[in-house]
């Protein structure tokens, strides 16, 4: 009697890629194995990319991390997408592994297949799938890759974290907003005079107007940190580097600084070096659970970039670190708008307002 081959799946998308990127490093004999660019970036459908020993073309690999931590099933419609992204690849690629947490389906091998087939007729690369019950089949067979999985996952038995941003994902695509109004002079109009007056234009310009506003051109970071080993974790606190694209962190985004009246964190930000320490109050996280900071605020240039997050997890008995990823890509809100002109000559000019901020009230 065979005894079933079982391992735990990897905890997250970006484990799945490093556990792909070992096992099919082992499995092609190709040292030069790679990892296709950085997260948040165009990859053409493929994650990890290498020649495998005696071939002289590409093959690639793109990760779909499922079930347990995506809740979502692998989907004909997904397989198409993909497929159609790695036609872009360069150099063109000769086979294209799907590598998959989902369970085995046999609708979705039966597609596989046919897709294959199709791919071949029309010149195009292979397409394979393997599914987590024949991932594990090739990590038994290939023992480097055993013992390295076996030993990364008794590590994570004892200590392991992950901080995401609060939807769980390593990268985020943000649209701040910022107004550029043009302006046109007129001319002056003259109201008829009204002796009795506006009764709401003698209580003041600010009865019943709403004076607190938050500006919306900053981009809001809302960090999570969960803990997904077994054994505590305790005294904690989070180190953050943005790199150069940032040129500005708050801890608010409101026109009047009103302090928090409930903090649950101890908030340092040191602006020149582009630096937030936060120390929470909450001093042990047990195992499984999930602790979320507190937001603070970001400023970049109104123009399209990519912000890099660097983090770093400092504790009593254990640390770790990671890379997050933001893009972003601004809304300029443009509007026309229209001012009496103090003197004849202005009227008609044409003032172009430089970008600013763009508030809401809340």
């Amino acid at each position: 009697m065979q005894i079933a081959k079982t391992l735990p799946k990897p905890q997250n998308w970006y484990d799945l890629e490093t556990l792909c990127k070992k096992l099919w490093g082992d499995v092609w004999e190709c040292p030069e194995i790679k990892k296709n660019g950085r997260q948040g970036q165009a990859q053409n459908g493929v994650d990890i990319y290498g020649i495998p020993k005696g071939e002289t073309a590409y093959y690639g690999i793109q990760c779909k991390g499922k079930d347990e931590y995506s809740g979502k099933n692998f989907t004909t419609k997904e397989i198409d997408n993909e497929i159609e992204k790695a036609i872009n690849f360069n150099p063109k690629l000769k086979k294209l592994y799907f590598a998959t947490t989902a369970e085995k389906d046999t609708k979705i091998e039966e597609y596989i297949r046919k897709v294959n087939l199709k791919n071949i007729a029309d010149g195009l690369f292979e397409v394979h799938l393997y599914c987590w019950g024949d991932i594990v089949e090739l990590i038994f067979e290939n023992r480097n890759t055993y013992n390295y999985y076996v030993n990364s996952l008794n590590f994570k038995d004892n200590y392991s974290a992950i901080i995401t941003f609060n939807d769980s994902c390593d990268f985020i695509q943000v649209s701040p907003k910022f107004k550029k109004d043009t302006i046109t002079k007129v001319a002056k109009t003259y109201e008829h005079y009204n002796p009795r007056g506006n009764t709401l234009d003698l209580l003041g310009a600010s009865f019943g107007s709403r004076t607190e506003k938050i500006n919306i051109s900053l981009i809001p970071i809302h960090l999570k940190l969960k803990n997904t080993g077994i054994n505590d974790i305790t005294n904690f606190k989070l180190l953050l580097n943005f790199d150069e694209n940032v040129i500005d962190i708050v801890d608010d985004n409101m026109r009047f600084n009103v302090k928090r009246i409930i903090s649950q964190s101890g908030l340092n930000i040191q602006k020149k070096e582009k630096c937030v320490e936060i120390i929470p109050f909450k001093k042990i996280l047990v195992g499984e659970e999930e602790y979320e900071f507190e937001i603070f605020f970001i400023r970049t240039l109104p123009i399209e970039t990519e912000v890099k997050l660097e983090w770093k997890l400092l504790s009593s008995k254990f640390k770790t670190e990671g890379t997050l990823f933001i893009k972003v890509i601004p809304e300029i809100i443009e509007k026309q708008l229209t001012s009496e002109a103090d003197h004849q000559y202005e009227i008609g000019k044409v003032i172009q307002k430089d970008i600013e901020d763009y508030w809401e009230y809340k």
